[in-house]
């Protein structure tokens, strides 16, 4: 037959409970802390493994886009040269031009001279004439 149970063996039984949950609550939290860090640690990593994968992301678009930026520089070089180059043939077909007018106008120049030169002969010669004829006054 069950013995019967005194208050005595409720306190001990209550006792034994408390001290039995208090370690288990005890050994809960120590888990929990143990599981919290390794999930900040989980956290910490993804972080750093992200950052990194980011910031090689970013170089392998910097690159690209020098990349982009030197060819386009460089086109830019090839074309402006091209237009340079045409320029220069304008202005040198101008500068020949111009010496080509520069030569005419002074060959104009010397043909008028001449050409006043025999007009003013021919008036001394018509003035002599027609002093000659006239007489003295």
């Amino acid at each position: 037959m069950p013995r019967p149970v005194d208050s005595s063996d409720l306190e001990r039984l209550g006792g034994d409970l408390r001290q039995e949950m208090s370690a288990t609550a005890a050994g809960l939290r120590q888990e929990m802390h143990t599981m919290g860090e390794q999930i900040r640690t989980d956290l910490r990593q993804e972080i750093q493994a992200s950052a990194a994968e980011t910031r090689l992301q970013m170089e392998q678009f910097e690159s690209r886009l020098l990349a982009r930026v030197d060819a386009s520089a460089a086109e830019t070089r090839r074309y402006m040269g091209v237009v340079a180059e045409d320029l220069r043939s304008d202005i040198k077909a101008v500068a020949e031009g111009l010496g080509a007018l520069d030569e005419k106008v002074e060959r104009f120049r010397g043909e008028v001279r001449e050409d006043f030169g025999r007009v003013d002969r021919r008036l001394l010669h018509l003035e002599v004439r027609v002093i000659g004829r006239s007489g003295p006054a």
